[in-house]
């Protein structure tokens, strides 16, 4: 008779199925047995929860319904003071729209290269800028010292 196994491989195959079975009726006992029970825990969980949510519920602020359609503590709108380009600096540059750093950056180097602005429309020049951002731009920035918008 002939066989598919030695009697070595046998005993291997063995130990292996044997320590496969332990493995599985351990892992079973300590589920049954052994494992963490967070129920209590989570029942406190909920509890707190609960508690926590009736206390915002009960302290919800009350808003009268004047106080909706009150206007008279609105502010008017302040005046702007407009930027000359030629003399901004950067910091002031940053507070016009879309003015990033990289773009405050390019404006002054700009007129350092090729000299004052001479108009807004030159703007235009400066990588970064569109008519779109210019036109944002236009109510706030003056070109020279007297004040000239174009």
């Amino acid at each position: 008779m002939m066989t598919i196994f030695t009697s070595q491989e046998r005993m291997v195959i063995q130990f292996l199925m044997i320590s496969i079975a332990i493995g599985l009726v351990t892992g079973v006992v300590r589920k049954m047995y052994f494992s963490p029970d967070f129920s209590e825990q989570i029942e406190k969980d909920i509890a707190l929860f609960k508690n926590t949510t009736e206390t915002i519920l009960n302290s919800r602020l009350t808003v009268p319904e004047n106080a909706l359609t009150k206007t008279d503590d609105i502010e008017d709108e302040k005046s702007v003071k407009s930027l000359d380009i030629n003399t901004a600096k950067k910091s002031d540059l940053l507070t016009l729209p879309k003015v990033g750093p990289v773009t405050a950056e390019r404006i002054i180097r700009y007129r350092d290269d090729y000299g004052p602005f001479k108009s807004i429309d030159d703007l235009l020049n400066i990588k970064g800028i569109g008519s779109k951002t210019l036109d944002k731009m236009k109510p706030l920035i003056t070109v020279g010292t007297n004040g000239k918008k174009y």
